[in-house]
């Protein structure tokens, strides 16, 4: 099964605040913008002083089995970014200064100072840190839109506690899902320049020194670097940054709709004239997309005059915009071209107004179909993610869950599921699959 090969996956994702063993080789271009490049230090020299050393003191309450042991302290080691140089504001990844006691930022002059969070959210891996200091140099940001499979790149932060490090590459690809996360909003930048543990938070640049990137994750075997880093994408990090500055938390906001990408085959089959955009494969009665007309296999070909290249984008741009934002989507319907506007609501209001409730509030559902080991098929719904206090996760369910009958009835989809639900029954008996435990009964309860 699919779930079964991300389960696989996860450990050999590493979020990069941790030590493990160093490899990679380093990239230098000829030449930017015409003029040939005998040394990255001019550059280099205006912007490493915006890349900070961020250290976190955390205590440990697990002890030992009978619960003797003090607390123990524990040292986490990242990177940072100044974004801000007036008001000191910092961003880094969210799992840099999780469970934090006491967070000190070390600047490349080698000043210390204590650092305030000012706000984080965990969906995005990034957080906003404050320090009160003077003569501070903050970074530029460069337009993560833009780039191109091919160009090069420079990764700054504090791999094993080395401030200042320096390491070289290219941007590999672009608009890539985390292996251990495919269902996270965040679309990456894939990159070969060597990122390791306590490169977390830190900078990637473009040869002009421009802000592209925040250093998250890498993807290695052998627990150290092979040539696959992850970087959240630079226009994700300024708009999340200045949530998190403004409220403190991103609030996120939904249309109502599911989408997917546009396989040439996808193309073919609709008569598309190109893989480009994110096709509408089911709109949710009664929400914001419903009421501006959206309808299923409309292709989204921009929103606010953004090109939408593939299905992460529409998430990633609900995700970041403010509930009661005015969405203007321009879709091809039969092959003609169509403007709607739209006004997102909560992703939460969205869910609890929703027809389905109580029992689908608060899950992100998708199709699941899969080959099992014995050559069957098997086809249900994936519990993509759910909110802790949700019905769904008070019954038992999982992440990675796959619904295969509700209420005695075989599902094969998200939309037959909703259908049940809509009946308004007093409880939904669902049959599930789930890794290592086979298959399994839980009651969704209506009053959970």
């Amino acid at each position: 099964m699919i779930k079964k090969c991300l389960r696989c996956a996860m450990p050999l994702i590493l979020t990069t605040l941790f030590l493990f063993p160093i490899m990679g080789l380093a990239h230098v271009p000829t030449d930017v913008n015409g003029k040939p490049v005998i040394s990255l230090a001019p550059m280099l020299a205006r912007v490493t002083p915006a890349v900070v050393n961020i250290t976190v003191e955390r205590t440990n309450d697990n002890g030992t089995d009978n619960g003797t042991s003090p607390p123990t302290k524990v040292i986490g080691v990242g990177s940072g970014v100044i974004i801000d140089a007036n008001k000191g504001y910092i961003i880094t990844n969210a799992h840099v200064i999780d469970h934090e006691k006491m967070i000190l930022v070390t600047l490349k002059d080698g000043r210390h100072y204590s650092a305030q969070l000012i706000g984080k959210d965990n969906g995005f891996d990034m957080a906003v840190l404050q320090i009160h200091a003077n003569h501070l140099i903050p970074i530029t940001y460069g337009d993560s839109d833009q780039l191109r499979v091919g160009d090069f790149v420079v990764a700054i932060g504090s791999p094993f506690n080395l401030s200042q490090t320096v390491t070289s590459g290219v941007i590999s690809a672009l608009n890539r899902v985390e292996p251990s996360n495919p269902n996270d909003f965040t679309s990456f930048i894939q990159t070969d320049a060597p990122i390791n543990p306590g490169n977390s938070g830190g900078a990637l640049i473009d040869m002009q020194g421009h802000l592209i990137g925040v250093n998250t994750a890498i993807v290695s075997p052998t627990l150290g670097n092979i040539g696959i880093g992850f970087a959240i994408p630079s226009n994700l990090v300024r708009s999340a940054a200045n949530q998190l500055i403004q409220y403190g938390k991103i609030e996120r906001s939904a249309l109502g709709v599911y989408v997917q990408n546009i396989t040439p085959d996808l193309a073919n089959a609709f008569h598309l004239p190109q893989s480009q955009g994110a096709i509408v494969t089911q709109v949710i009665s009664q929400s914001p997309a419903a009421q501006a007309g959206i309808q299923e296999k409309d292709v989204i070909e921009s929103i606010n005059g953004n090109t939408i290249h593939n299905s992460e984008q529409v998430h990633n741009l609900l995700a970041l915009s403010r509930p009661g934002t005015t969405m203007h989507l321009t879709l091809l319907r039969n092959h003609q071209p169509l403007s709607l506007s739209a006004v997102t609501a909560a992703s939460k209001t969205l869910s609890a107004s929703s027809s389905t409730l109580p029992f689908l509030a608060g899950m992100q559902l998708k199709n699941f179909d899969d080959l099992e080991v014995d050559g069957t098929i098997l086809s249900g719904v994936l519990v993509v993610n759910l909110d802790d206090t949700s019905a769904g996760a008070i019954a038992g369910l999982l992440p990675g869950d796959v619904i295969i009958n509700a209420n005695s009835e075989s599902i094969t989809s998200v939309k037959q599921l909703i259908t049940i639900a809509e009946k308004k029954p007093k409880q939904l008996l669902l049959e599930v699959s789930r890794d290592m435990s086979g298959k399994l009964f839980l009651v969704v309860q209506q009053d959970a």
